[in-house]
């Protein structure tokens, strides 16, 4: 049996052990030509035309990641798929392509010196037209907190307090504006029936202060202005509880299923009728199953606690699906006859106009509703009356013409009137990663060019305040997002927060946010967005939980070694007033950041990594801080890391062997089959299977391949009479 560096200097056969040949190395000069090399492992690139770019130069001594656009927002994965994004950011602003830098503060406002608000509940907010004494249209700020209304000290920075409308425990949603005149929906705190409507409040431009509806058919929990068949501006309301002109005629206890009326029942109520009985704090959800005359049967505590109430006890319709309209909300107005949109058993959560339209969209918990003037009625989205949730759409708002609606749970659609088509934008889509924006999208606002949404993280109690833009990516308009804020707050889901851009004054962009939670007190948030005039003085941020983590870079080869060399920072505003950018990096999905070091000069510094930091993949996070809030910001133009590739290399063995009939080996024996054995190399040169390599150095064996194309044959002696011999050049790559 041959054996390498024993009767032959190297051995080949087949991965099964079968067909092993031995092989003589060809002799020079008595010396047998035996070596092996590494293989190239990057192959030579060449010089595009045109510009050089990082590409062209040799990545074992110079890899190149650069990066100096970010506008593409929160979301990315890795540089292949997301060259233009981060993984995720705090308080980091990248809408500006080219720079990276922290959010504008999210300032926390107060009421006016020896003002006292009932509670802390800023859920509602208004852009408020007044007309001054010269007769011109200016607009005031408004902020709905508890049952106050307070109106912004432009002077000051400060909350005025000024009327309120009703003395109840209620809050405010966002005003509308119908015509001159501003109109805020009102809902009741403490009852069971989840934020009963209550009577709305209005104020005209005229108006100094906010007066409380008395009109017992208009309560409703959401509002909008649309246009009539005539073309005229109306104000919808949705979501209503009518005050009948009937009471209780007696006491009755909380097992009692007949009520005795204070007169007959028809015209005011009727079966399967939902009514509230009783005041606000003490209302309790019945359902009518029968009605004769002054007599009503019901089923107790339909959805509320079952109590006793006392003869005197109003009675309430409770029309969850329905809208009426008004051309005048003022106590000298009134409201339309109801227009029922789908039935009660699934509330109206938001209504709304695409445009300036009389086409009204009503979104209720099983789907999304149009209503014409000619009183067409119709379900656009018939699927999610299978997937329907307490707090569907509670939210949905119209941004560009997109009709913009949050799951209850979580999510976010993008729903296209025109073809009546639904198209996922959850955060949850576009940045799945990062699971702690995944939460429920609870208010929308924005302007034109910008779109805001509050997003609550219940598991580590905060509010996400982020901004998005959109582009076109892939051919298609897409949602990019990144966080402004991130509020504290409690893990209960709260159910009234407000949200609005204030376009009170051409000098000023704020985004304005208030909320309320079991737990959690809090006056508004101002965030803002614009550069000059007021906004010019609205500092960015100095945040200790500021930061930008990049994707994930591989350079294209994930299981390849890379070596660290450094980062090269393009800033601007380092240096002054504690302005400075600090990089950590992570290796390989390590769980925790390391910090390579801190930049403090602007326009360009480089940061070298520690000698001998290796790993296969790397992830940056960069910090731009200030040592105080401030009107300039730290900001990064782009970074250029320099690391070189550290492939393993491939062994390669070159030879050349002596095939001849007379052949002496290494033990002194003679022998030699040229014929056969080149027929061997022939078909080992063929086939695709692994061989098995014995070596001149006794060496363990190797597992080898017949490099495709290296086989090359060269007679080297034959003579009539005698057996050909032949100098048989090829390569084995180990595998």
């Amino acid at each position: 049996m041959p054996t390498a560096g024993v009767t032959h200097d190297i051995t080949i056969e087949d991965a099964g052990g079968t067909n092993r040949r031995g092989f003589m190395l060809a002799r020079q000069g008595g010396k047998r030509g035996w070596n092996s090399q590494d293989s190239q492992t990057i192959s030579p690139r060449i010089l595009s035309m045109g510009e050089v770019t990082h590409s062209e130069l040799p990545p074992e001594l110079e890899l190149i990641w650069f990066q100096e656009d970010w506008s593409l927002g929160i979301g990315g994965i890795n540089d292949r798929l997301d060259p233009k994004r981060l993984a995720f950011s705090n308080k980091i602003d990248t809408s500006v392509p080219g720079v990276l830098k922290p959010a504008r503060e999210a300032t926390l406002t107060a009421i006016k010196s020896g003002d006292t608000p009932n509670n802390y509940r800023p859920t509602g907010f208004g852009v408020i037209p007044m007309i001054t004494a010269a007769s011109s249209i200016n607009y005031d700020l408004w902020s709905f907190i508890g049952r106050d209304a307070y109106q912004w000290n432009t002077t000051n920075d400060e909350w005025d307090i000024k009327t309120e409308p009703l003395n109840a425990d209620v809050q405010y949603r966002n005003a509308v504006i119908f015509g001159a005149t501003a109109v805020a929906p009102s809902w009741y705190v403490g009852s069971d029936i989840v934020d009963c409507a209550t009577p709305y409040i209005y104020k005209a431009a005229t108006d100094a202060n906010w007066t409380s509806s008395n009109i017992t058919s208009g309560r409703f929990k959401y509002m909008t202005v649309g246009r009539n068949s005539s073309g005229n501006e109306i104000l919808w309301g949705a979501n209503h509880i009518f005050k009948t002109a009937r009471t209780v005629n007696e006491t009755f206890s909380d097992s009692d299923v007949t009520l005795t009326l204070s007169d007959a029942a028809s015209g005011h109520i009727a079966i399967n009728d939902i009514i509230l009985v009783g005041a606000l704090a003490a209302q309790e959800t019945m359902l009518v199953t029968g009605a004769s005359g002054s007599d009503l049967t019901v089923v107790r505590g339909y959805g509320s606690t079952a109590r006793a109430h006392s003869s005197g006890a109003i009675i309430s319709l409770y029309q969850p699906h329905v809208i009426k309209s008004s051309s005048d909300p003022s106590n000298a107005g009134s409201w339309s006859t109801p227009v029922e949109i789908g039935t009660d058993d699934s509330p109206i959560t938001g209504i709304v106009v695409d445009g300036d339209t009389d086409t009204i969209l009503v979104t209720k918990t099983d789907g999304i509703y149009s209503y014409t003037t000619d009183g067409q009625v119709r379900n656009l989205t018939t699927l999610f009356r299978q997937f329907g949730h307490s707090d569907n759409f509670r939210g949905v708002y119209v941004w560009n013409s997109h009709i913009l609606l949050p799951l209850g749970g979580g999510g976010l659609l993008d729903f296209n009137y025109a073809n009546a088509s639904v198209r996922d934008v959850s955060l949850s889509k576009i940045a799945p990663e990062q699971t702690g924006i995944h939460g429920p999208v609870l208010a929308m606002h924005g302007d034109p060019t910008h779109l805001f949404a509050l997003v609550k993280d219940a598991s580590t109690s905060h509010y996400y305040v982020m901004q998005a833009h959109e582009v076109e990516h892939e051919g298609s308009m897409e949602f990019r997002w990144h966080v402004l804020a991130k509020l504290g707050g409690g893990t209960s889901y709260p159910s009234r927060v407000g949200m609005m851009v204030d376009t009170s004054r051409s000098d000023r962009r704020r985004l304005w946010v208030g909320f309320e939670e079991a737990s959690v007190s809090s006056m508004p948030y101002y965030i803002a967005f614009g550069d000059t005039g007021d906004d010019a003085d609205d500092g960015y941020t100095n945040d200790t939980d500021i930061y930008a983590d990049t994707v994930r870079w591989d350079a294209n080869l994930p299981r390849v070694s890379k070596r660290y060399e450094s980062i090269e920072l393009e800033t601007r505003n380092l240096g002054v007033g504690g302005r400075q950018v600090t990089v950590q990096y992570k290796l390989d999905n390590a769980d925790d950041w390391t910090t390579l070091n801190t930049a403090t000069e602007s326009p360009i510094q480089t940061l070298d990594f520690p000698l001998g930091t290796t790993g296969k993949t790397l992830e940056l996070r960069l910090t731009p801080a200030l040592t105080a809030v401030g009107t300039i910001s730290a900001e990064i133009h782009s970074f250029r890391l320099k690391a070189q590739l550290r492939p393993d290399a491939t062994k390669l063995y070159p030879l050349t062997v002596y095939l001849a009939g007379k052949q002496q080996t290494l033990n002194g024996a003679v022998s030699g089959n040229p014929k056969a054995d080149l027929k061997q190399l022939r078909e080992w040169d063929a086939a695709p299977a692994d061989l098995v390599f014995g070596t001149p150095d006794k060496q363990d064996s190797k597992s080898v391949i017949l490099m495709p194309g290296s086989l090359k044959e060269q007679e080297a002696h034959h003579e009539h009479g005698r057996v050909a011999e032949y100098y048989i050049q090829f390569t084995l790559a180990e595998v």
